[in-house]
C-alpha cells in the first residue's frame, strides 16, 4: 500500500490570490494604516502613508540573508528596549596574603642529565650567560 508523503512543508500556501495569508496582512494593514494616516492628517499624512504603506510592502515580501524582514524588525526593537550599558568590573587580584601554601611541598630531585635545581638567591646574584658552542651533558 502507497502512501502520499506531503512534500514543500516550508512553503507557504497561496491562499488570496498570488499572496500568502501573511502578505495579504502585512499588505493590508500598511494600506489601512497608510490610508488612516492620509485621512486624519492632512498634508503630511500622504507621505506617512506612502511610507506606511511601504513598510507593510517590506514587511511582506522582502528578505535580508533568508530571512524575512519581521525578524530584522523585531531584533532592531529588541535592541532597542534593551539596556546596553557594559561596565567593566575589575577582578579581584590574589594577594601574597591570600594564598595557602600549607600543602606546598619542596622536593628537589636531580636525575642524571637533569638541568640541577638552584634556589632564588643564586638566582638574584647570578647573572646567566650561555655559551653558543658550550654543550650541556
Amino acid at each position: 500500500m502507497q502512501f502520499q508523503v506531503p512534500q514543500f512543508l516550508d512553503i507557504e500556501d497561496k491562499i488570496i490570490g498570488p499572496f500568502t495569508m501573511k502578505q495579504f496582512l502585512y499588505m493590508g494593514g500598511g494600506a489601512g494604516m497608510g490610508y488612516i494616516a492620509l485621512r486624519f492628517i492632512p498634508y503630511v499624512g500622504l507621505f506617512m502613508g506612502m511610507g506606511l504603506f511601504g513598510f507593510g510592502l517590506a514587511l511582506a515580501f522582502y528578505k535580508f540573508n533568508n530571512k524575512p524582514f519581521i525578524n530584522i524588525v523585531e531584533a532592531a526593537f529588541n535592541y532597542v528596549q534593551s539596556s546596553r550599558l557594559y561596565v567593566w568590573k575589575r577582578k579581584k587580584q590574589l594577594g601574597t596574603n591570600e594564598l595557602d601554601l600549607s600543602n606546598f611541598t619542596t622536593v628537589k630531585q636531580a636525575k642524571r642529565g637533569s638541568i640541577p635545581l638552584v634556589d632564588t638567591n643564586k638566582l638574584s646574584d647570578t647573572n646567566w650567560e650561555i655559551d653558543p658552542g658550550e654543550t650541556i651533558d
